[in-house]
């Protein structure tokens, strides 16, 4: 995957960054929700603050995500400007996985959005909409391989994971600021314990999905798919060793009123933020420039050149999701 990045152009440093904002902005969005349903021990103000994180992620997403159309169009005319703007082109790309994950997540967006209505139930419809914009990932990407319903599942429950992990940093960083250390460390035990299942679930997704996709075989891992997935599984077990600290030493020391306990666990939760972060933009990176070992043997071609040319050799355009 290193070579691959070394030799990419300026569009395909676009798609990734494109692809890393609007992977964060949606599981934002979508995460937000969840932590404002789910984790009871949420002041008032904590809510109102999730709610507009929840709308402003929403529709950063939404923007993002139509600029992935353009830009993918861009990448399929070998990094022309012009295939931004061709018609032709636009319409391949929204007829394809991409444009079909898109108009799914724009739906899900446009739900969350309700979060903002005084109606009974609008919660309840946002929730809705956040588990849709996670859905929608499994609609393009290696979701589409076999078995395609228990890797779209798979995919689901992985991205519904982040999403509530990923929305939790922000009330639980802005309660070790302007809370008492009671509420503050009931915020943080309460999210700890109900994220242990949030982590066995990521940890068991994770693994069946590598498995399906790349075999656990050295010489599958040591393809440019498998280094990237083994980059992902080291920052996540970086998250995880951070979410240990935090539940067995850095929360009971700030439901104790340790002194300094509370700026302890705000920059473990800042280092958190930032290792999901690079976990986004490395599965960007991943599906930009590589493809799962499962996938490049279905079609015998010749090697390419570049990345844009693997793309016209297959017909497929498998490299991009």
């Amino acid at each position: 995957m290193i070579a691959a990045l070394a030799s990419a152009d300026a569009v395909t440093w676009i798609s990734i960054l494109v692809k890393t904002l609007a992977y964060t902005a949606t599981l934002v969005a979508a995460g937000s929700v969840m932590v404002m349903i789910w984790l009871r021990e949420l002041t008032e103000d904590a809510r109102g603050a999730l709610r507009r994180i929840a709308v402003i992620g929403a529709l950063a997403a939404a923007v993002l995500s139509v600029l992935r159309l353009p830009v993918r169009a861009s990448f399929l005319m070998g990094g022309s400007i012009d295939g931004a703007f061709d018609p032709m082109m636009l319409g391949i790309v929204v007829d394809s996985p991409l444009g079909t994950s898109v108009a799914v997540r724009l739906i899900g967006l446009a739900l969350i959005l309700t979060i903002l209505l005084p109606v009974r139930g609008a919660r309840w419809i946002a929730l809705a909409g956040a588990l849709m914009t996670c859905t929608s990932f499994a609609l393009r990407g290696h979701a589409l391989g076999d078995p395609r319903l228990l890797l779209g599942a798979l995919v689901t429950v992985h991205l519904a994971g982040l999403a509530f992990w990923l929305g939790a940093f922000a009330p639980l960083s802005r309660a070790t600021r302007r809370e008492s250390p009671a509420k503050a460390g009931a915020l943080a035990y309460e999210f700890g314990t109900k994220a242990f299942w949030v982590v066995a679930a990521l940890v068991a997704a994770g693994a069946v999905t590598l498995v399906l996709l790349v075999s656990a075989t050295l010489e599958a891992l040591s393809a440019p798919y498998g280094q990237a997935f083994l980059i992902k599984l080291a920052l996540f077990v970086g998250v995880l060793g951070l979410a240990a600290l935090n539940k067995v030493r850095l929360t009971p020391d700030l439901q104790a009123a340790v002194p300094g306990a509370a700026q302890r666990l705000r920059r473990s939760i800042a280092v958190e933020s930032a290792l999901v972060l690079a976990i986004l933009a490395t599965t960007a990176a991943l599906t930009t420039v590589t493809s799962p070992p499962s996938e490049q043997t279905k079609s015998a071609s010749p090697k390419p050149t570049s990345v844009q040319s693997a793309a016209h050799v297959t017909g497929k355009f498998q490299w991009r999701s």
